[in-house]
């Protein structure tokens, strides 16, 4: 079986999405599978990489033309528009010369090429719903805004907005597609959108990088009570919940803010005391050797995110022995047990969070968490097996195949 990827981006030093596929790519080519993968920016080496358009030149000024509509969406809407409507250079040569069974549908933000391409391109099509943007006119989580479910209509919406969402009911309608999810959540919520409606989505779990395994020796004693956080940019993302962990720490008593400690990576900066915590900025982690030994060194891992899909840091940390602290939010709490790998709160109860956080750091205290990170990784390996989740993408592509 022969598979082309298309997303943005091709590495492990970006974002959800494109290390998501990265990652995949890499494990099919493990596997046997002949995997392609194509893309527009290419931040590490990789096996059957294609980078389009191939000349520098194109590239650059693709890059120039969608940022500067992206700067002209945002003073007209507010927003920063990306309605897939530039073609891809070379993309339909590339793809005649790989002669692919199937196309797998990554990461096609940042108007890598244009939905009429897609339509036209005539292998089979899985598509990962990374984020609902296939099933919304603009945000990719659209969360309390329904429209994506009830439609867009003249008298909810922009003339943008319906344009936007009825090019994509025009993909959907008009292509043979199965769609796939990394979590539950992502799943159901696209089949209750219009345009999703009537389509079921498998959910597969995204590959985790073999980089992340428990490994005692890796182990260092310290003193502080260690929670991590970290994600692309840091806490600069509204979406990652940052303001939620520092509220949630301004809760926890005296004695354990003084022997407790924040490390964040993704984000440079000086360490600062936040609620009576230390927080010390780590930088951005590109090596997943480097980002395995910094989980190692932690005592817990903080997801206060308010909108993920599936995090990876979530997986890896699961990976890596430590326990996840989620809120009931999007995917984030799925694969999460309270006082078995980790701690769910009811959406937004920062008290509760607060709760799991001093639940752990008595189990640091005690010197029992050390036995329930050798079990929380024991299971997550049988879990998160890579042969499994292979072997389960290898079946949708033969069921996609069928579909022509």
């Amino acid at each position: 079986m022969k598979v082309v990827h298309l997303c943005y981006y091709y590495g492990n030093n970006t974002s959800g999405a494109p290390v998501a596929a990265t990652r995949l790519h890499q494990a099919l080519l493990r596997a046997g599978v002949e995997s392609h993968y194509v893309c527009i920016d290419q931040r590490e080496p990789g096996e059957n990489v294609h980078v389009l358009p191939k000349s520098s030149l194109l590239r650059f000024l693709f890059y120039v033309v969608v940022r500067a509509f992206w700067v002209l969406s945002k003073a007209v809407t507010g927003k920063m528009l990306m309605p897939n409507i530039l073609p891809l250079v070379g993309l339909r040569k590339t793809i005649k010369e790989i002669d692919p069974d199937l196309i797998h549908v990554q990461y096609i933000g940042q108007d890598m090429l244009s939905l009429s391409q897609l339509v036209e391109l005539p292998q089979p099509k899985v598509f990962t719903l990374h984020d609902l943007s296939i099933a919304n006119a603009i945000e990719p989580h659209p969360c309390s805004d329904t429209r994506f479910v009830v439609g867009f209509t003249r008298d909810n919406s922009t003339l943008i907005e319906r344009w936007m969402f009825g090019r994509k009911q025009d993909l959907v309608s008009k292509t043979d597609m199965l769609f796939t999810g990394p979590s539950k959540w992502i799943c159901d919520m696209f089949g209750r959108s219009l345009i999703g409606r009537g389509r079921a989505a498998s959910v597969v779990q995204n590959i985790i990088d073999p980089a992340y395994a428990y490994n005692q020796s890796l182990h260092r004693s310290h003193e502080k009570f260690t929670i991590l956080f970290g994600a692309y940019g840091g806490r600069s993302s509204p979406y990652k919940g940052w303001p939620d962990l520092e509220a949630a720490l301004d809760l926890l008593p005296n004695e354990m803010k003084m022997c407790a400690k924040v490390c964040v990576f993704g984000e440079s900066a000086e360490t600062e005391t936040v609620n009576g915590v230390e927080v010390e900025f780590l930088g951005a982690i590109n090596v997943p050797q480097r980002l395995c030994r910094v989980y190692h060194s932690a005592d817990v891992f903080a997801l206060p995110s308010r909108q993920d899909n599936a995090p990876q840091v979530k997986f890896e940390a699961l990976m890596t022995g430590l326990p996840v602290l989620a809120f009931q939010r999007a995917g984030c709490a799925e694969y999460i047990e309270t006082k078995k790998n980790g701690w769910i709160a009811s959406d937004g109860d920062l008290k509760s969070y607060a709760e799991g956080l001093e639940y752990f750091y008595r189990l640091f205290k005690s010197g029992e968490l050390e036995a329930m990170r050798s079990q929380i990784a024991a299971e997550a390996r049988v879990a998160f097996s890579e042969a499994a989740i292979v072997a389960q993408v290898v079946d949708v592509y033969s069921r996609a195949r069928e579909l022509k």
